[in-house]
């Protein structure tokens, strides 16, 4: 996927205020009783919300990331991440942890 947008961890440190946070995270799992051995899922968003609505992506150097001349990563091969938006908990699946990308 292209990339458009890229999220900066300067953003990430002064944005995002809304999003979920290790800390909204474990109160979560604490207030609902999601057990260890729970899977976790993670919404799967359509490259809309990127190519359409400006979403951004924090990009990570991996084992495949290529270089180019200059050294540099080729953001097209980086991982891609996005923060997520919150927890959710589902009466028919308590079992399971579902993380949702956005409202």
């Amino acid at each position: 996927m292209k990339v458009n947008k890229v999220i900066t961890k300067e953003d990430l440190k002064n944005g995002y205020k809304f999003n979920l946070t290790v800390g909204k995270l474990k109160d979560f799992l604490s207030k609902h009783e999601i057990p260890d051995s729970s899977k976790v899922l993670v919404e799967r968003v359509e490259n809309k919300y990127f190519e359409n609505h400006n979403w951004g992506v924090y990009l990570k150097d991996n084992e495949n990331t290529l270089k180019n001349t200059n050294g540099e990563s080729v953001k097209e091969t980086q991982s891609q991440y996005i923060p997520s938006w919150c927890c959710v908990r589902y009466e028919d699946e308590k079992d399971t942890l579902f993380i949702d990308l956005h409202y």
